[in-house]
């Protein structure tokens, strides 16, 4: 194997000749020691970088079990004052405070439904893969470096393929 690739002279045979059988097999040892050293280099990255992610998800993991603490003493909180400010019956009181968190969630509820059917899907996904299919089968002329693959018509052809 060699040990300092490119450093002789072009056409110098460092004292012995090599046949081309053994260049290649030195090249094909050197290609392989090179991606079987990337591949170890990107574990450890990865390594490193999972760890840092575990730790930056464990942070936001107390904050979430702080922020749910927060909001069940801010509500009995509140439910204290409208005890006192309005006289109310203890129960009314925390009545209020859990019918207010009942409209909240529907009103999430709500704003997820609609966000839902506002998907459109795969469109673009399944429009370029039914091109991708006709053109395979011979049926569609793939388009030009100029032409405007977005002016389709449902059918996946463009206007290419009109000519």
């Amino acid at each position: 194997m060699v040990d300092k690739p490119g450093t002789g002279e072009p056409d110098a045979t460092g004292g012995t000749d090599r046949s081309i059988g053994a260049l290649v097999s030195d090249a094909t040892d050197n290609l392989s020691r090179l991606v079987r050293l990337e591949i170890q280099l990107a574990k450890l990255e990865a390594k490193a970088d999972a760890v840092k992610i575990g730790k930056g998800v464990a942070g936001f993991a107390v904050v979430a079990v702080l922020a749910h603490i927060f909001v069940i003493l801010l509500s009995v909180t509140i439910a204290f004052a409208l005890y006192e400010l309005f006289a109310l019956p203890a129960w009314v009181c925390l009545g209020i405070v859990t019918l207010f968190y009942l409209l909240l969630a529907g009103l999430f509820a709500l704003y997820g439904i609609v966000n839902f059917r506002k998907r459109q899907g795969l469109q673009r996904t399944a429009l370029t893969t039914s091109r991708l299919s006709g053109i395979l089968r011979g049926e569609i002329r793939p388009p030009k470096p100029g032409d405007d693959i977005d002016a389709a018509d449902s059918s996946g052809t463009t206007a290419a393929t009109a000519q």
